[in-house]
């Protein structure tokens, strides 16, 4: 058995950079068949998803109603001129 780096790179079906996750969670992905080995020489630093989320999760139920304490996906920024910025909020963004 190959042993995990630390920390390992997630990696979309497509090729581009998702996130870091520990070593423990990339070979429970790869044991589940959700994921494989995207560079096969020496530690295992890379992992590959075998399909995207959007095309393959199950939904729990219905999606609730837009309500006023819903969670916001932008925020507005102060700058220091009469203008309005609006960005993505930090928690709805992969980073």
């Amino acid at each position: 058995m190959r042993s995990f780096a630390v920390k390992v790179e997630l990696v979309t079906a497509a090729g581009d950079h998702l996130r870091y996750v520990p070593a423990a969670v990339a070979k429970s992905m790869i044991d589940a068949g959700h994921a494989e080995v995207a560079h096969q020489n020496g530690k295992i630093r890379s992992v590959k998803l075998v399909s995207s989320a959007s095309t393959h999760a199950a939904r729990i139920g219905e999606p609730s109603p837009p309500s006023i304490s819903s969670p916001r996906f932008v925020r507005r920024a102060k700058l220091d001129f009469p203008a309005t910025l609006w960005e993505h909020h930090p928690r709805a963004t992969y980073e």
